[in-house]
């Protein structure tokens, strides 16, 4: 008579996951100066703003895990963000088998074991399908917040570049600027 032998495995896996996403978007400003007068009125905008020069010339904002770089010379930005975890799963399985040794043991193991592992492998990718849901709206709710900053920062900058060309073009007699309504009057006598 045969006996039935519970056949149980544990299988564990640790795996670090990292998700990451990224968008590039260009910076629309005016060419009222030639484009290098242009990009260093943008860099020094950007640097009063938190923004680190590199030594490529970039400027990089790093905060909760977002990076904003900015071209001054092309105005491109790229917001990338990035999120890592690390991810500890177990799984067991039971089988039964006439056997608690031998082919048909070994067999059931196998089995048991190599189900166990597709598993921990599906809910691995589960986890980082999570992790890269996080990564996008770590980026939607970064470009929502910077949106409004570039545009002030194009309107400074713009603003700025008119001063100066106003005073290429003739003797600046009169300023008058309101940052909350957005006008900018010169009054220059040629």
């Amino acid at each position: 008579m045969s006996r039935a032998y519970r056949i149980k495995v544990r299988e564990s896996m640790t795996r670090d996951i990292r998700a990451e996403d990224c968008i590039k978007t260009q910076i629309e400003m005016l060419e009222v100066l030639p484009p290098e007068d242009m990009a260093e009125l943008l860099a020094k905008e950007l640097e009063r703003r938190g923004f680190e020069r590199q030594e490529d010339g970039t400027l990089v904002r790093n905060g909760d895990g977002v990076c904003v770089t900015v071209e001054p010379c092309t105005c491109e930005v790229t917001v990338a963000a990035e999120t890592e975890q690390r991810v500890q799963l177990e799984g067991t399985r039971e089988g039964y088998g006439y056997d608690d040794i031998g082919p048909s043991g070994k067999t059931i193991r196998e089995r048991l074991v190599s189900e166990v592992k597709a598993d921990l492998e599906r809910r691995a990718e589960q986890s980082a399908a999570r992790l890269q849901s996080e990564a996008t709206q770590k980026l939607e709710k970064k470009l929502a917040e910077l949106q409004p900053e570039m545009t002030k920062v194009v309107n400074r900058v713009t603003a700025e570049a008119l001063k100066q060309k106003a005073a290429q073009m003739g003797d600046v007699k009169e300023v008058h600027e309101d940052t909350e309504a957005g006008t900018l009057t010169i009054k220059v006598e040629v």
